[in-house]
Protein backbone atom coordinates (compact mmCIF):
# COMPACT_ATOMS: atom_id res chain seq x y z
CA UNK A 1 0.00 0.00 0.00
CA UNK A 2 2.86 2.38 0.86
CA UNK A 3 4.56 1.75 -2.49
CA UNK A 4 1.27 2.44 -4.28
CA UNK A 5 0.94 5.76 -2.45
CA UNK A 6 4.49 6.81 -3.34
CA UNK A 7 3.93 5.83 -6.96
CA UNK A 8 0.65 7.79 -7.11
CA UNK A 9 2.31 10.82 -5.54
CA UNK A 10 5.13 10.65 -8.09
CA UNK A 11 2.63 10.48 -10.94
CA UNK A 12 0.69 13.43 -9.52
CA UNK A 13 3.91 15.43 -9.17
CA UNK A 14 4.88 14.65 -12.75
CA UNK A 15 1.44 15.67 -14.00
CA UNK A 16 1.64 18.92 -12.01
CA UNK A 17 5.04 19.69 -13.50
CA UNK A 18 3.70 19.01 -17.00
CA UNK A 19 0.65 21.25 -16.39
CA UNK A 20 2.84 24.10 -15.15
CA UNK A 21 5.13 23.92 -18.18
CA UNK A 22 2.13 23.66 -20.47
CA UNK A 23 0.42 26.68 -18.90
CA UNK A 24 3.55 28.82 -19.14
CA UNK A 25 4.19 28.02 -22.79
CA UNK A 26 1.97 30.77 -24.16
CA UNK A 27 4.20 33.58 -22.87
CA UNK A 28 7.63 31.96 -23.05
CA UNK A 29 9.91 31.53 -26.05
CA UNK A 30 12.43 28.69 -26.06
CA UNK A 31 15.61 30.32 -27.30
CA UNK A 32 17.12 28.63 -30.35
CA UNK A 33 20.58 28.90 -31.86
CA UNK A 34 20.77 32.11 -33.86
CA UNK A 35 18.10 33.95 -31.86
CA UNK A 36 18.97 37.46 -30.70
CA UNK A 37 17.03 39.93 -28.57
CA UNK A 38 16.66 42.08 -31.69
CA UNK A 39 15.20 39.28 -33.83
CA UNK A 40 12.84 38.23 -31.03
CA UNK A 41 11.76 41.82 -30.37
CA UNK A 42 10.71 42.07 -34.01
CA UNK A 43 8.90 38.73 -33.86
CA UNK A 44 6.93 39.51 -30.71
CA UNK A 45 6.26 43.22 -31.11
CA UNK A 46 8.45 44.30 -28.19
CA UNK A 47 11.53 46.45 -27.85
CA UNK A 48 14.89 45.01 -26.84
CA UNK A 49 14.64 47.09 -23.65
CA UNK A 50 11.25 45.55 -22.81
CA UNK A 51 12.60 42.03 -23.33
CA UNK A 52 15.54 42.79 -21.07
CA UNK A 53 13.36 44.31 -18.36
CA UNK A 54 10.82 41.47 -18.50
CA UNK A 55 13.60 38.91 -18.08
CA UNK A 56 15.93 40.82 -15.70
CA UNK A 57 18.73 40.73 -18.25
CA UNK A 58 21.78 42.95 -17.70
CA UNK A 59 23.02 42.55 -21.29
CA UNK A 60 21.80 41.51 -24.72
CA UNK A 61 23.39 38.07 -24.44
CA UNK A 62 20.98 35.12 -24.50
CA UNK A 63 21.63 31.37 -24.68
CA UNK A 64 20.01 28.58 -26.68
CA UNK A 65 17.86 26.30 -24.53
CA UNK A 66 16.78 28.99 -22.09
CA UNK A 67 13.27 30.46 -21.92
CA UNK A 68 12.47 34.09 -22.56
CA UNK A 69 9.38 35.85 -21.17
CA UNK A 70 7.51 37.49 -24.05
CA UNK A 71 4.58 38.97 -22.11
CA UNK A 72 4.63 42.72 -22.66
CA UNK A 73 4.12 44.51 -19.34
CA UNK A 74 4.38 48.28 -18.98
CA UNK A 75 4.46 50.54 -15.95
CA UNK A 76 1.99 53.42 -16.01
CA UNK A 77 3.65 56.85 -15.96
CA UNK A 78 2.22 60.12 -14.68
CA UNK A 79 -0.12 61.54 -17.31
CA UNK A 80 -0.81 58.18 -18.97
CA UNK A 81 -4.41 57.25 -19.77
CA UNK A 82 -5.83 54.01 -21.10
CA UNK A 83 -6.51 55.86 -24.36
CA UNK A 84 -2.91 57.06 -24.73
CA UNK A 85 -1.51 53.62 -23.81
CA UNK A 86 -3.84 51.86 -26.24
CA UNK A 87 -2.87 54.25 -29.02
CA UNK A 88 0.86 53.80 -28.31
CA UNK A 89 0.74 50.01 -28.21
CA UNK A 90 -1.71 49.35 -31.04
CA UNK A 91 -4.62 48.02 -29.02
CA UNK A 92 -7.90 49.40 -27.62
CA UNK A 93 -9.12 50.69 -24.27
CA UNK A 94 -11.70 47.90 -24.19
CA UNK A 95 -9.06 45.19 -24.61
CA UNK A 96 -6.67 46.76 -22.07
CA UNK A 97 -9.48 46.74 -19.50
CA UNK A 98 -10.47 43.17 -20.46
CA UNK A 99 -7.01 41.56 -20.12
CA UNK A 100 -6.19 43.49 -16.94
CA UNK A 101 -9.57 42.99 -15.26
CA UNK A 102 -10.19 46.73 -14.92
CA UNK A 103 -13.70 47.86 -14.00
CA UNK A 104 -13.17 51.52 -14.90
CA UNK A 105 -10.86 53.74 -16.98
CA UNK A 106 -8.96 54.87 -13.88
CA UNK A 107 -5.26 53.96 -13.70
CA UNK A 108 -2.47 55.28 -11.49
CA UNK A 109 1.24 56.02 -11.78
CA UNK A 110 3.40 52.96 -11.08
CA UNK A 111 0.62 50.49 -11.91
CA UNK A 112 1.65 47.58 -14.13
CA UNK A 113 -0.49 46.67 -17.13
CA UNK A 114 -0.36 43.65 -19.41
CA UNK A 115 -0.32 44.66 -23.06
CA UNK A 116 -1.86 42.08 -25.42
CA UNK A 117 0.61 41.46 -28.23
CA UNK A 118 1.60 37.92 -29.30
CA UNK A 119 1.11 34.45 -27.84
CA UNK A 120 2.54 31.04 -28.65
CA UNK A 121 -0.23 28.52 -29.26
CA UNK A 122 -0.36 25.56 -26.87
CA UNK A 123 -1.66 22.07 -27.55
CA UNK A 124 -5.43 22.18 -27.11
CA UNK A 125 -5.80 25.91 -27.82
CA UNK A 126 -8.50 27.00 -30.27
CA UNK A 127 -9.33 30.36 -31.81
CA UNK A 128 -12.37 30.37 -29.55
CA UNK A 129 -10.35 29.90 -26.35
CA UNK A 130 -7.83 32.54 -27.46
CA UNK A 131 -10.63 34.98 -28.30
CA UNK A 132 -12.17 34.50 -24.85
CA UNK A 133 -8.86 34.98 -23.06
CA UNK A 134 -7.89 38.17 -24.88
CA UNK A 135 -11.25 39.78 -25.59
CA UNK A 136 -10.89 39.70 -29.36
CA UNK A 137 -13.26 38.20 -31.90
CA UNK A 138 -12.41 35.09 -33.92
CA UNK A 139 -12.89 37.05 -37.15
CA UNK A 140 -10.40 39.67 -35.99
CA UNK A 141 -7.89 37.00 -34.94
CA UNK A 142 -8.13 35.46 -38.39
CA UNK A 143 -7.88 38.81 -40.15
CA UNK A 144 -4.89 40.03 -38.10
CA UNK A 145 -3.00 36.77 -38.65
CA UNK A 146 -3.91 36.11 -42.28
CA UNK A 147 -5.77 32.89 -41.42
CA UNK A 148 -8.07 31.40 -44.05
CA UNK A 149 -9.77 28.98 -41.63
CA UNK A 150 -9.97 28.18 -37.90
CA UNK A 151 -7.06 25.74 -37.85
CA UNK A 152 -4.13 26.60 -35.58
CA UNK A 153 -1.30 24.43 -34.27
CA UNK A 154 0.96 24.20 -31.22
CA UNK A 155 3.99 26.45 -31.51
CA UNK A 156 2.31 28.88 -33.89
CA UNK A 157 2.64 32.57 -32.99
CA UNK A 158 -0.58 34.63 -33.07
CA UNK A 159 -1.07 38.37 -32.80
CA UNK A 160 -3.79 38.92 -30.18
CA UNK A 161 -4.04 42.72 -29.98
CA UNK A 162 -7.16 44.39 -31.32
CA UNK A 163 -5.96 46.31 -34.34
CA UNK A 164 -8.87 48.71 -34.71
CA UNK A 165 -7.72 52.00 -36.12
CA UNK A 166 -8.15 54.66 -33.49
CA UNK A 167 -11.00 56.88 -34.61
CA UNK A 168 -10.03 60.36 -35.64
CA UNK A 169 -13.08 61.50 -33.64
CA UNK A 170 -11.58 63.21 -30.59
CA UNK A 171 -9.13 63.01 -27.72
CA UNK A 172 -11.17 62.79 -24.49
CA UNK A 173 -8.31 64.43 -22.57
CA UNK A 174 -8.76 67.67 -24.52
CA UNK A 175 -12.54 67.96 -24.21
CA UNK A 176 -13.83 70.72 -21.91
CA UNK A 177 -17.41 70.82 -20.59
CA UNK A 178 -19.44 73.85 -19.58
CA UNK A 179 -22.96 74.36 -18.18
CA UNK A 180 -25.04 77.48 -17.46
CA UNK A 181 -25.34 77.57 -13.67
CA UNK A 182 -27.74 79.22 -11.29
CA UNK A 183 -26.65 80.26 -7.82
CA UNK A 184 -27.59 76.94 -6.26
CA UNK A 185 -25.01 74.68 -7.94
CA UNK A 186 -21.32 74.36 -8.77
CA UNK A 187 -19.79 72.62 -11.78
CA UNK A 188 -16.10 71.85 -11.36
CA UNK A 189 -13.41 69.71 -12.95
CA UNK A 190 -12.68 66.82 -10.59
CA UNK A 191 -9.82 65.42 -12.69
CA UNK A 192 -8.96 65.37 -16.41
CA UNK A 193 -12.16 64.71 -18.41
CA UNK A 194 -14.33 64.31 -15.28
CA UNK A 195 -16.68 66.95 -13.85
CA UNK A 196 -18.93 67.25 -10.79
CA UNK A 197 -22.25 69.09 -10.66
CA UNK A 198 -23.19 69.61 -7.01
CA UNK A 199 -25.77 71.45 -4.93
CA UNK A 200 -24.20 74.16 -2.78
CA UNK A 201 -26.53 73.57 0.13
CA UNK A 202 -27.09 69.80 -0.10
CA UNK A 203 -23.86 67.97 -0.90
CA UNK A 204 -25.63 64.63 -1.25
CA UNK A 205 -27.19 65.90 -4.50
CA UNK A 206 -24.53 65.58 -7.20
CA UNK A 207 -23.81 64.27 -10.67
CA UNK A 208 -20.51 63.03 -12.05
CA UNK A 209 -19.95 63.58 -15.79
CA UNK A 210 -17.13 61.71 -17.54
CA UNK A 211 -15.94 62.21 -21.12
CA UNK A 212 -15.47 58.71 -22.56
CA UNK A 213 -13.09 57.77 -25.35
CA UNK A 214 -14.39 57.92 -28.89
CA UNK A 215 -13.89 54.15 -29.28
CA UNK A 216 -15.65 53.27 -26.01
CA UNK A 217 -17.54 49.97 -26.02
CA UNK A 218 -20.91 51.22 -24.72
CA UNK A 219 -22.16 47.66 -24.11
CA UNK A 220 -19.23 47.13 -21.76
CA UNK A 221 -19.97 50.42 -19.96
CA UNK A 222 -23.58 49.33 -19.55
CA UNK A 223 -22.54 45.96 -18.11
CA UNK A 224 -20.18 47.62 -15.60
CA UNK A 225 -22.89 50.14 -14.65
CA UNK A 226 -25.31 47.31 -13.95
CA UNK A 227 -22.76 45.55 -11.73
CA UNK A 228 -22.07 48.76 -9.84
CA UNK A 229 -25.74 49.54 -9.28
CA UNK A 230 -26.56 45.97 -8.23
CA UNK A 231 -24.62 46.60 -5.01
CA UNK A 232 -27.18 49.30 -4.19
CA UNK A 233 -30.37 47.43 -5.01
CA UNK A 234 -32.54 46.06 -7.80
CA UNK A 235 -31.49 47.55 -11.17
CA UNK A 236 -34.12 49.01 -13.47
CA UNK A 237 -33.82 50.61 -16.90
CA UNK A 238 -35.15 54.11 -17.41
CA UNK A 239 -36.95 54.64 -20.67
CA UNK A 240 -35.20 57.06 -22.98
CA UNK A 241 -38.65 58.02 -24.29
CA UNK A 242 -39.32 60.15 -21.23
CA UNK A 243 -41.09 63.46 -20.48
CA UNK A 244 -37.70 64.79 -19.29
CA UNK A 245 -35.74 65.94 -22.41
CA UNK A 246 -32.42 64.91 -20.83
CA UNK A 247 -33.14 61.23 -21.50
CA UNK A 248 -33.86 61.67 -25.19
CA UNK A 249 -31.52 59.75 -27.50
CA UNK A 250 -29.51 58.36 -24.57
CA UNK A 251 -27.70 55.09 -25.26
CA UNK A 252 -28.99 53.76 -21.93
CA UNK A 253 -29.91 54.78 -18.38
CA UNK A 254 -29.98 52.38 -15.43
CA UNK A 255 -31.12 53.10 -11.91
CA UNK A 256 -31.08 51.49 -8.46
CA UNK A 257 -31.96 52.54 -4.93
CA UNK A 258 -32.04 51.51 -1.30
CA UNK A 259 -33.87 53.09 1.62
CA UNK A 260 -31.43 56.04 1.74
CA UNK A 261 -30.18 56.91 -1.76
CA UNK A 262 -30.85 56.53 -5.47
CA UNK A 263 -28.29 56.43 -8.25
CA UNK A 264 -28.76 56.58 -12.02
CA UNK A 265 -25.99 55.79 -14.52
CA UNK A 266 -26.30 56.44 -18.22
CA UNK A 267 -24.49 57.28 -21.43
CA UNK A 268 -25.51 59.72 -24.13
CA UNK A 269 -23.75 61.52 -26.96
CA UNK A 270 -23.48 65.31 -26.87
CA UNK A 271 -22.13 67.12 -29.92
CA UNK A 272 -20.58 63.86 -31.11
CA UNK A 273 -18.81 63.19 -27.79
CA UNK A 274 -19.72 60.24 -25.55
CA UNK A 275 -20.53 61.27 -21.98
CA UNK A 276 -21.22 59.08 -18.98
CA UNK A 277 -23.50 60.44 -16.26
CA UNK A 278 -23.65 59.15 -12.68
CA UNK A 279 -26.42 60.98 -10.82
CA UNK A 280 -26.72 60.56 -7.06
CA UNK A 281 -29.47 61.87 -4.81
CA UNK A 282 -31.17 60.97 -1.51
CA UNK A 283 -34.29 58.88 -1.44
CA UNK A 284 -36.51 61.60 -0.03
CA UNK A 285 -39.54 63.61 -1.11
CA UNK A 286 -37.74 66.82 -2.09
CA UNK A 287 -35.74 64.84 -4.68
CA UNK A 288 -38.83 64.97 -6.87
CA UNK A 289 -38.04 68.66 -7.48
CA UNK A 290 -34.24 68.73 -7.16
CA UNK A 291 -33.52 65.78 -9.47
CA UNK A 292 -35.32 67.30 -12.51
CA UNK A 293 -33.54 70.61 -11.80
CA UNK A 294 -30.16 68.82 -11.99
CA UNK A 295 -31.17 67.12 -15.22
CA UNK A 296 -32.17 70.46 -16.71
CA UNK A 297 -28.68 71.81 -16.01
CA UNK A 298 -27.01 68.69 -17.45
CA UNK A 299 -29.21 68.99 -20.54
CA UNK A 300 -27.51 72.34 -21.29
CA UNK A 301 -23.94 70.99 -21.34
CA UNK A 302 -21.80 72.50 -24.09
CA UNK A 303 -18.46 71.22 -25.35
CA UNK A 304 -15.33 72.91 -26.63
Amino acid sequence: MKKTFIKSAAIALALSAFSLTHAQAEHFHLIKKGDTLWSLSQKYGMTVKQLRESNDLTSNIIYAGEQLQIQKIIKVKKGDTLWSIAKKHGTTVHQLKYVNGLKSDTIFSGQKLKIPNFVIIRSGDTLWSISQEYGISIDELKRNNGLKNNLIFAGQVLKVSQMHTMPAGYDAEKIRLHVPLNSGYTFTSEEPRTYILQSKTKENYFARVEVLDSQTDIKNVRMNAGEQLAALGSVTELRTQNPLPFYEKAHFFLSAQNTKVQTAIGVKSVDGKILKFTIHYPNEEESEAVYPAMLKILQEITIN
